[in-house]
């Protein structure tokens, strides 16, 4: 096959989708403000607004409306870039590093080594699997976002790219390195092994768990409050019960003390078991779409997860970019003994070039506990949770962090004693109680552990996460005292990697002994500084 490809020519019509979504509400705001350019005699000359001087020039009695003016003036631009940018694009392979070439008047090359790409992602949703072709996001660790957003080659010149870039990391690697020729013969591919599958039970069963059908509802909610229709649907729902006003009267009888009757505490109790009802049926359908068919593998020295039934995606790890792996497990996870594991790259998290940071899925969205020890040895060839010698926290730990949690429990409390008087006064107490005892189960379930290959660090009490990090990972050590840790002869001790995600769980352990934590900081920095770092 040719080393030189361009877009597949349905990228035209992908672009100009993307254009129009990206003003979807701008144009739907055009629609619903922009008057008809008709021939009104009580506004003097035919034809009035933006559009007027083009109804001009329009034969017979045909006009053009002022959004369909705009609509025009959008889409004439949009097509002429989406054509360009097929006709300049050029993708192109060479001996140790893939080529990308766009532009027509400002020509841009970009030069990514095989050796630098970390991530290689595929995205087809319907449209793409109709039409046979994939958006491909090749991520480095250089940033943000990914490095090259290409959309759309063929499947098989995205499958082409994939062996060229993995072929060619892997000579570049090896202990007998030497340049690819273009011409040189394909190697086998590498044996794939399925590390984990997830039927459409476990999916059903993930969905229950995480519960995010309420964002459906909410949106909704939100869709039907900014068409005018939510009165409407809810005359219609409650229509022969209580109405609307049902809560807010059920509120007002509870503050005065007034009786509730049975009727009106069997409607609540229905309408209550009936939303949740169906926020996990939704959150069970949500989960089912997105995770359909979810598939981890092996395949070679890269991990490979696939998803979706609308929406398919192909994501490609190497692991040897793996920077930290976590460990998550939530309340309902634990009753049916169940965790999720999650993996940190450096660089991008599979945001799009042009919209907000988005993390990457789940490395295992839901797997059983008893499986999770294999699952890390597989990402962390040699490491095993089980022989890991956990360490607590300083005796005086506790003390130390109960000061400002019931500072925050009194501030939580104080605004409802100040708006309704004496009979919020027994919020205080609870609130107070309640974090001494979410403090307590905070600290004593945080635990430390180190090795000659990883450092590992666990927290939370509802919601418990477990990061480890390898030591070839770490880029930098950190021992910091803050003036209330030098008061109480303690410290804490820190670490980042090139996978540091803002609102991780990373390893950062806290009150922590002076002496302990010097030794720690001195311990991961002569093992970081005696490792060559494995970008």
């Amino acid at each position: 096959m040719p080393s030189e490809h361009r877009l597949h020519p349905s990228s035209i019509l992908f672009a100009l989708a993307g254009s129009l979504k990206a003003f979807a509400l701008p144009a739907l705001l055009l629609v619903m403000t922009s008057g008809r350019s008709s021939r009104a005699p009580e506004m003097g000359p035919p034809g009035f607004g933006p559009a007027r001087w083009m109804n001009r020039w329009m034969p017979g009695d045909f006009e053009i409306a002022n959004w369909q003016f705009w609509l025009l003036l959008f889409l004439i631009p949009a097509t002429i870039a989406a054509i360009m940018r097929y006709f300049s694009f050029r993708l192109r392979y060479e001996g140790t590093e893939l080529v990308i070439r766009s532009g027509i008047f400002f020509r841009n090359e970009r030069h990514v080594p095989y050796t630098r790409i970390q991530n290689l992602d595929a995205v087809r949703n319907v449209v793409h699997r109709l039409l046979g072709v994939t958006e491909v996001r090749v991520e480095t660790g250089g940033g943000e976002t990914p490095e090259a957003r290409i959309s759309v080659l063929h499947e098989t010149v995205f499958e082409e790219m994939r062996r060229r870039i993995f072929e060619g990391r892997a000579a570049v690697t090896g202990t007998n390195a030497a340049t690819i020729e273009e011409s040189a013969p394909a190697t086998p591919a590498p044996e794939s092994h399925t590390l984990l599958y997830l039927p459409l039970r476990e999916l059903f069963l993930h969905g229950v768990l995480e519960n995010r059908g309420m964002l459906l509802v909410a949106a909704g909610y939100g869709v039907l409050w900014e068409a005018g229709l939510f009165q409407r649907v809810w005359d219609r729902v409650a229509n022969g019960w209580y109405g609307p006003g049902l809560v807010r009267d059920t509120i007002r009888r509870i503050a005065t003390g007034e009786p509730l009757p049975w009727g009106q505490i069997a409607v609540l109790l229905v309408g209550i078991v009936g939303l949740l009802v169906l926020v996990r049926v939704l959150s069970m359908i949500y989960s089912a779409l997105r995770l359909y068919e979810f598939r981890l593998s092996r395949i070679g020295e890269d991990l490979r997860t696939e998803y979706g039934l609308l929406t398919r995606v192909t994501a490609t790890i190497p692991l040897r970019r793996v920077q930290t792996v976590t460990i998550r497990q939530a309340p309902l996870q634990r009753l049916v003994k169940r965790q999720s594991v999650r993996v940190e790259t450096a660089g991008s998290e599979g945001a799009p070039e042009d919209g907000p940071k988005r993390p990457r899925e789940w490395l295992a969205p839901i797997v059983r506990a008893s499986a999770v020890p294999t699952l890390v040895r597989e990402v962390l060839p040699g490491f095993d949770l089980a022989l890991l010698d956990w360490q607590p926290l300083h005796p005086r730990a506790f003390r130390r962090a109960v000061k400002p949690a019931l500072l925050l429990g009194a501030v939580i409390a104080l605004p409802s004693i100040l708006v309704f008087g004496w009979r919020a006064i027994p919020l205080l107490p609870i609130a107070l109680a309640w974090m001494t005892l979410a403090t307590w189960q905070h600290v004593r379930r945080m635990r430390w552990a180190v090795t000659d290959d990883a450092i590992a660090f666990r927290s939370g009490w509802l919601w418990q996460h477990l990061t480890v990090a390898p030591v070839v990972k770490i880029q930098t050590v950190e021992c910091t005292e803050t003036p209330f840790d030098r008061r109480t002869m303690m410290a804490r001790v820190r670490i980042d990697t090139a996978g540091g995600r803002e609102l991780a769980h990373g390893v950062a352990i806290p009150y922590l002994a002076r002496e302990t934590a010097h030794a720690l900081y001195a311990r991961l920095s002569t093992q970081a500084a005696h490792t060559t770092f494995r970008w």
